[in-house]
């Protein structure tokens, strides 16, 4: 059995090579989120529908956050939550059956292989890069110039390594929640793969052979394989759900205490 991964759709754009099933996985999650965000506040009520009580859990958990950085983390708390609902909706889209779309001839003609956005280093890297430049751009607008002092901190000679760590923030944060995406979508496609070893009737007989002796009828041991086939993923698919909250909010925590540090005064 042959496995391609890390496979996209590619199309040519103005010169540059777009991984097209990104962008449309990217398109669904923010639609998602603009649909439920929509929904929250279309109608908003004293005494809160579901929806609505939901979203405002959310900016209370996340202005929680920004307590430690006084009035002025009221106003980091919009991208705290956006970061948060993106990359998690954006980590539970790749739990959907896309494989579906495979039997479909023009899609399988791409060799492109939908999944979830985060599980590309593209859109990782990009999410961390907006990071950077934000925090950045807060420092300064709270300091102004002076915010770059503290490059030459403790003494001058520590530069190189100060201007350092504003590449590795960005570097850590895109290497650690596409590792991790990827690699739990990596152990479902192994353990489909497992499946279809189960189904394969020449091993399901060759098994009823040599092992059972031919006590079992084969189509009884080939239902059971059926069966027992289908659940092989389900742990992995249940424990890449606690992956896809766990990834986004320390994404959002780590920018949280990034954010926090360019702000402080002291």
């Amino acid at each position: 059995m042959e496995f391609h991964i890390g496979q996209h759709w590619t199309v040519n754009v103005l010169g540059m090579s777009v991984h097209m099933d990104t962008l449309i996985t990217l398109w669904i999650t923010m639609a998602i989120i603009i649909f439920f965000a929509l929904l929250a506040v279309g109608n908003i009520k004293l005494i809160p529908s579901k929806i609505q009580a939901v979203f405002e859990n959310i900016v209370t958990i996340f202005s929680s956050l920004t307590k430690d950085m006084g009035q002025e983390g009221k106003k980091h708390t919009p991208i705290l939550i956006a970061l948060f609902l993106f990359i998690i909706t954006g980590n539970l889209i790749g739990q959907l059956p896309w494989k579906i779309l495979n039997f479909i001839p023009a899609i399988k003609a791409t060799h492109g292989e939908f999944a979830s956005p985060t599980n590309d280093i593209n859109v990782t890297a990009a999410l961390a890069i907006i990071v950077l430049v934000y925090y950045i751009i807060s420092g300064v607008k709270i300091k102004g110039l002076a915010y770059f002092k503290h490059y030459f901190k403790p003494v001058w000679f520590m530069t190189p390594f100060n201007m350092l760590e504003d590449i590795v923030r960005p570097l850590t944060l895109a290497l650690r929640l596409f590792a991790n995406i990827l690699a739990g979508e990596i152990l479902i496609m192994v353990l489909a793969g497992l499946i279809a070893s189960l189904l394969d009737p020449i091993a399901i007989n060759t098994f009823c052979q040599n092992t059972l002796g031919g006590i079992l009828p084969s189509s009884w041991v080939y239902n059971l394989g059926l069966f027992l086939g289908s659940l092989l993923p389900l742990p992995i698919m249940f424990f890449e759900l606690f992956v896809a909250f766990i990834q986004a909010l320390v994404f959002t925590l780590l920018t949280s205490a990034y954010i926090s540090g360019a702000v402080a005064k002291h």
